[in-house]
């Protein structure tokens, strides 16, 4: 059964990030940062807990972190939640994402890695090149460019963004961007950081990078990201700017539920 309180015993709800960031500790900067003011669905479970969250690109995704997230995976699975929440995607931290295995089938997804800032980077030497862009006047021009990349989530002219920044040649011609998104919480995000394969090597990609992140620090205390994590070159990149490493996740697509009661398997379309 469910305990409403917040006692060490029984698997609890949890409502809010207050009672998020209470259940972890203050240093998680993930519960701090990530999660809006009032939860959709959060549970915790000893010193483990699991939300329901939406990225910025707009994906739910049950997200379990914590100590030890094995009882918390048991307890949620023998209870329903996992069942009634269904939200396709599920993500652990890389270390602890074996614990599904009794529990549920998965494909896909990867690997990546949530990162967080709250110090104004240095001025980097290319930083004089980088001018405001339009999210909607300068769209089809961005959407080019970060077309490079096939795992881009900058989505130009959507609305989406706070701010657009880029560098340009002399010809005029885009050969960087990135945008500042808004996290369920409103802590701030980048997003879209992209450098012309013709670019690279010049720092461009550096410079719209730290403009973003004094951008956001200086008004708000804090900018987050998310890179996938075999992007070794932009770990470097970040680390060198201030980021700090919070959460090694992997994300995995749901495919069915492990009946414990039988040998067979229950597909999420059929629940």
């Amino acid at each position: 059964m469910f305990n409403d309180g917040m006692g060490v015993e029984g698997l609890r709800r949890l409502r809010t990030r207050a009672e998020l960031v209470a259940a972890l500790g203050a240093e998680d900067a993930f519960a701090r940062w990530d999660p809006p003011a009032n939860l959709a669905a959060g549970y915790a479970l000893g010193g483990a807990v699991a939300y329901l969250r939406r990225s910025h690109s707009g994906r739910s995704t049950l997200s379990i972190w914590g100590a030890d997230v094995e009882p918390l995976v048991a307890e949620l699975a023998r209870q329903g939640v996992l069942t009634e929440l269904a939200p396709g995607w599920i993500s652990l931290p890389r270390n602890q994402i074996h614990v599904l295995d009794a529990y549920v089938v998965t494909r896909g997804g990867g690997e990546w890695d949530w990162m967080w800032c709250a110090s104004s980077p240095p001025i980097q030497p290319e930083e004089g090149r980088v001018i405001e862009l339009d999210d909607v006047r300068d769209a089809d021009e961005i959407a080019r460019l970060l077309s490079e990349n096939p795992r881009s989530e900058g989505y130009p002219g959507q609305g989406r963004s706070d701010l657009w920044l880029g560098i340009r040649d002399g010809d005029d011609a885009l050969l960087a961007c990135g945008a500042i998104h808004r996290l369920d919480s409103g802590t701030a995000h980048l997003a879209g950081i992209h450098t012309a394969e013709r670019a690279r090597g010049q720092g461009l990609g550096r410079a719209v990078t730290a403009a973003l992140t004094r951008w956001a620090v200086e008004r708000e205390g804090v900018c987050t990201l998310g890179m996938y994590a075999d992007s070794h070159p932009a770990r470097a990149l970040y680390h060198s700017l201030g980021y700090r490493t919070d959460k090694e996740w992997t994300s995995r697509a749901l495919v069915a539920y492990r009946n414990p009661a039988s040998a067979y398997l229950v597909p999420r379309e059929h629940l």
